[in-house]
């Protein structure tokens, strides 16, 4: 297995166990007629949870960063996390975990919209059955 950050999301979660081979194909299935982020689509299938979704995400992220950055960067970042009382892996979870948490409230925000759309449509009085 090469590192997380070098495979892809998908194939991640099958090596893992956590979704299946047919799973995964159905999600790509559906990610190529929505044209939607794979990690989206396995949430909304049901196949993982969003929790999953972040730990994996996050741990690519995280690996990516040492591979671009190289060694040197990231001993100075773990020695400025140490500082703070974090290590760096503490340090990239809480940033990939606030960039998630203001994505969800976005989300959230548009399904208000929609819900009170959706409300507002259903209030209006329709044209009488014949």
């Amino acid at each position: 297995m090469g590192s997380a950050a070098k495979r892809r999301l998908g194939d991640i979660f099958v090596e893992r166990g956590i979704i299946s081979d047919e799973q995964l194909r159905e999600a790509l299935e559906q990610q190529r007629e929505t044209g939607g982020k794979l990690g989206e689509v396995l949430v909304e299938l049901g196949f993982i949870t969003r929790v999953g979704l972040a730990g994996v995400i996050s741990e690519q992220w995280d690996e990516l960063r040492v591979s671009q950055s190289g060694r040197k960067t990231a001993e100075t970042e773990a020695r400025r996390a140490a500082s703070k009382g974090s290590s760096v892996v503490e340090v990239a979870l809480r940033e990939r975990l606030e960039a998630l948490t203001a994505e969800l409230a976005d989300r959230d925000r548009r399904i208000a919209q929609q819900e009170a759309t959706i409300a507002a449509l259903l209030e209006r009085p329709g044209p009488a059955a014949a």
